[in-house]
């Protein structure tokens, strides 16, 4: 739908428009016959159509009420009755709004007349208007001043009908085009108006009326309709006025009386109606043509620069002597061709390396069989090069023209080989790789994962691939985000330490180190994840690091090859006062004091100083026993008897040092000062390692006397209760069980310090056999149903059919249990339930003791298998114990390579769980 472009109009141009209406009115009326009450011509029908139409809806009622008034005063003042004036202002106004309607029929404003069908709703809205008026206006006049109706009639609508026709496409037709030829229109018009002149001049007689016609379709042929359609609206004011004179052919008939004055002026209407029809129609043709030219014009310029400087190569071809023969290319299809000549006038098979025969393809097409053709390819004359090829057939009449783009893909596709043969390199890169991988996208969701990974954690790819890295099964429990964070900037790496937990439910530890993967413009697209497998490498550290801190009266010094201290075990901080962990990463040589250095080692000091001491030194061998003067972190010297060793791998690489110290300050102090006092010093000291084994076996040798007499205590008892001797009196029984149970007690307090002792001293033997842990349950219930005797215990005691085979010593393993057993009998209330199972579960063998009673608080379990350990609801109850049991069970576990679990809360019972290696 195309509109005028004018807007809707504003008050100033309405008003102006009911000016013009009302001067037009009262020009129309003054130039009508005398004896005749209708207007030759009324151009404020058209006046007033165009104000109506292009206002907005809501005013039309507004409008209407005013032109009805203007109308009617416009009557009114041209000297005709107040009555008659009434009815043409109701007639006029009931012309302009019907007119207005019909040309607003289903749109929000004037349209352009661009169409046809819009030159049909003009005359359609000028006939019908013209009709209403003619109909109301004839009833008027016929009832109020007489007169034949009928002519009344057709003369008030052929002047109205012409009017709107007329003076209505001035407001329809778009803005007037700026003329290339200015000359032609004034020379037009010049002519237009002389002919009219001419043929309408006075005293005409000739039947010329025709002869203006050519000159308006002239206008209408080689101007816009708006320039037309002004001239059509000066054309009638001339031809109306002049005919209104007696002027031209209407005019003569008029004076020689073959015609009445209202038929003139019907006739001289009915004229420009024939007029208006003749030139507006062909005007609006000749403009649609110059417009569908115009967009043609420009379809075809913008055609040719999309065609001549597209990106794309662009080929034009046609069915000539080959089915695709070039006629045309653009610059960038002949770039991409790559020939010295024009490629105008071959064959397109000719230049590019297809799979499938182009002719085929062009016929296909032809036939209706294929609408388009796409494919990669290769050039004839460019080898190793790629072409993204897409033909489509754009007419077939009257010769078959087809067109074919062209975009260079080589480097595409050389990129992406390149690409497709690094992606290998690093899948096999990967997947070689013993460290385990995993690459994840920057929301933290797993995209891969090396072979490495899958074995040793024992999870599939697909289980691990799309999870997020925090939800990874392996990640163990209460872990959240990236094990080893994420670096602070996107170049930076972090690392650190955590444990993985594999399918079968194994802990590893794990070194990671996180690092970002930048694109070529250096923007980070991944992370990569790299971890380390430390587990064997902890262990065997962590017992070297436990060597070497359990001697406390030896300073042990770890070094590595550039002279640094890297292990500072307690014996050294107790000797020197440093701070175990400040020390490491310090220089070794810095413990000696500088001038005994510099005088043994010709002045050298630092890493040469080192490189001295360590000279000569072989693998597996020592630098000898010798004394050297250490300096305190409180600047006292320690005299300090000192060996250096190598630190070397399975392979034998030197991987470090061992400093083996031990403080000599008071034996050598003793011989410089006390040369004859040597041999009681020697003493003295015998005395005092004497001393510390009388110490260390003090707890020993006290249990062995106190076991001797107690054990004939309890014997003799025992012999007093069975009556062998003499039947006791009711009374003295009693006392004979309390003998007897406390006997007990102190016989079970010596064997645990016996036990604690043997531990602690080393002298436990420990046999490893193979035995069957369910073969420890029937002795231990034996050794615990005494204390059974007149409690209320429901005591269970289970195992597998299978046997659970542990490497272990059967009586170390069997006191362990009966302690447990035995802890669990007296914290447990009657009506209680214990109950003892022996099973295997993921590769361990366990031993399982639970009981439904008093239960400890959980505040205080971390102090449980502490020596002399008692909760404080065994104290509150004041039940019986020393508080050594739970210690020598965790010491028997831990010796057998086990560990022991406890579970248990305040009053709800407790579960001892011991966990042994099944013996392979």
């Amino acid at each position: 739908m195309s509109w005028s472009g004018r807007g809707q109009l504003g008050w100033p141009a309405t008003i102006g428009l009911l000016a013009g209406v009302y001067v037009a009115g009262v020009g129309a009326v003054a130039f009508a016959p005398q004896d005749d009450p209708v207007a030759t011509w009324w151009p404020a029908a058209g006046i007033a159509a165009v104000l109506v139409a292009s206002s907005p809806r809501r005013r039309w009622w507004l409008l209407a009420l005013g032109i009805c008034v203007v109308s009617g005063i416009a009557n009114l003042s041209a000297g005709r009755p107040l009555d008659v004036s009434a009815a043409f202002g109701v007639a006029n106004t009931s012309d302009a709004v019907v007119a207005s309607a019909v040309l607003l029929y289903g749109r929000d404003r004037l349209p352009s007349l661009d169409s046809p069908e819009d030159f049909i709703r003009l005359v359609t809205a000028a006939f019908l208007g013209g009709l209403t008026m003619a109909t109301i206006g004839a009833t008027g006049v016929h009832l109020l001043e007489g007169g034949s109706f009928g002519r009344i009639w057709l003369s008030l609508g052929a002047s109205h009908a012409a009017a709107t026709l007329v003076i209505v496409p001035v407001a329809m037709a778009r803005p007037a085009a700026r003329s290339t030829r200015r000359w032609e229109a004034p020379l037009q018009v010049v002519a237009l108006a002389t002919m009219t002149l001419v043929v309408f001049s006075p005293h005409q007689s000739l039947s010329l009326s025709f002869l203006p016609l050519p000159l308006i379709v002239w206008a209408a042929l080689r101007f816009d309709l708006r320039l037309a359609a002004w001239e059509l609206v000066g054309f009638a004011v001339l031809v109306t006025f002049l005919t209104a004179q007696g002027y031209g052919p209407f005019g003569d008939h008029y004076r020689t009386g073959e015609l009445d004055a209202r038929s003139m002026g019907s006739l001289s209407q009915l004229y420009l109606m024939c007029t208006a029809l003749l030139c507006l129609p062909l005007a609006i043709a000749v403009g649609q043509r110059r417009r569908l030219l115009d967009r043609l014009t420009s379809s075809e310029r913008l055609f040719r620069r999309n065609f001549t400087e597209s990106l794309i190569g662009m080929v034009l071809m046609r069915s000539g002597d080959t089915p695709l023969e070039i006629v045309d290319v653009n610059e960038a299809a002949a770039r991409i061709v790559g020939r010295t000549g024009s490629p105008v006038g071959r064959d397109l098979a000719e230049l590019l390396d297809t799979t499938e025969p182009l002719e085929l393809i062009a016929a296909q097409m032809l036939a209706g069989d294929l609408d388009g053709w796409r494919a990669q390819t290769g050039l004839r004359d460019r080898r190793g090069s790629r072409v993204n090829v897409a033909v489509s057939l754009l007419t077939n009449d009257p010769e078959p023209t087809f067109s074919a783009q062209l975009q260079d893909v080589t480097a595409e596709y050389d990129a992406r080989r390149r690409l497709e043969a690094a992606e290998k390199l690093t899948s096999a890169t990967l997947d070689t790789t013993a460290a385990m991988i995993l690459v994840t996208d920057l929301m933290g969701v797993v995209v891969r994962v090396n072979g490495a990974t899958t074995t040793l954690t024992g999870f599939d790819e697909d289980e691990l691939v799309g999870v997020a890295v925090w939800d990874l099964p392996f990640a163990p429990p209460g872990s959240d985000g990236y094990p080893a964070g994420l670096p602070d900037t996107p170049e930076g790496q972090v690392g650190r330490e955590t444990d993985v937990v594999t399918r079968s439910g194994q802990r590893r530890r794990i070194q990671w180190n996180t690092g970002y993967v930048h694109d070529d413009r250096d923007r980070p697209t991944h992370i990569v994840l790299t971890g380390t497998d430390l587990t064997m490498e902890r262990m065997t550290a962590g017992l070297n690091r436990h060597l070497l801190e359990a001697a406390i009266t030896t300073a042990l010094i770890g070094i590595d090859t550039q002279g640094r201290i890297t292990v500072f075990n307690p014996g050294a901080v107790n000797l020197l006062g440093y701070d175990g962990q400040d020390t490491v990463g310090t220089p070794f040589v810095d413990l000696f004091d500088p001038e005994q250095l510099a005088e043994r080692l010709s002045g050298a000091t630092g890493e040469e100083a080192f490189a001295r001491l360590v000279a000569g030194i072989d693998s597996g061998a020592d630098t000898g026993t010798r004394d050297w003067t250490w300096i305190g972190a409180d600047g006292r010297r320690h005299t300090v008897s000192m060996s250096l060793s190598v630190a070397a791998d399975t392979f034998a690489a030197r991987v470090g040092y061992l400093c083996a110290g031990r403080d000599v300050t008071e034996a050598r102090a003793s011989q410089e000062m006390l040369v004859a006092a040597l041999e009681k010093e020697r003493l003295a000291v015998e005395r005092l390692r004497q001393l510390d084994v009388a110490k260390s076996e003090f707890v020993s040798t006290v249990s062995h006397e106190l076991r001797t007499p107690v054990a004939s205590i309890v014997g003799y008892t025992e012999l007093l209760e069975d009556g062998t001797v003499v039947d006791p009196a009711p009374e003295q029984r009693p006392m004979l069980e309390s003998i007897a149970r406390n006997g007990q007690r102190l016989i079970l307090l010596c064997d645990d310090l016996l036990t604690l002792s043997g531990l602690d001293s080393g002298a436990t033997a420990w046999q490893h056999d193979t035995l069957d842990l369910a073969t420890l349950l029937p002795p231990a219930e034996e050794a615990i149903r005494p204390q059974l005797t007149g409690r209320d215990l429901e005591l269970s005691m289970l195992a597998e059919p299978a046997p659970v085979l542990v490497l272990g010593d059967r009586v170390q393993l069997e006191r362990a249990l009966i302690n447990l057993l035995g802890n669990a009998v007296k914290f447990t209330e009657d009506g209680g339930r214990i109950e003892c199972r022996v099973g295997r579960q993921d590769d361990e063998a366990w031993l399982s003791i639970s009981d439904t009673g008093l239960g400890i608080p959980v505040e205080e379990q971390n102090g449980l298998f502490q020596r002399f350990f008692r909760s404080s609801t065994a104290q509150a109850h004041a039940i019986q114990g020393t508080g050594l049991g739970l210690s020598i069970v965790a010491a028997t576990v831990a010796a057998h390579g086990g560990r022991i679990d406890v579970d248990s809360a305040h009053l709800q019972g407790t579960t001892f769980t011991v966990r042994l290696p099944l013996a392979r």
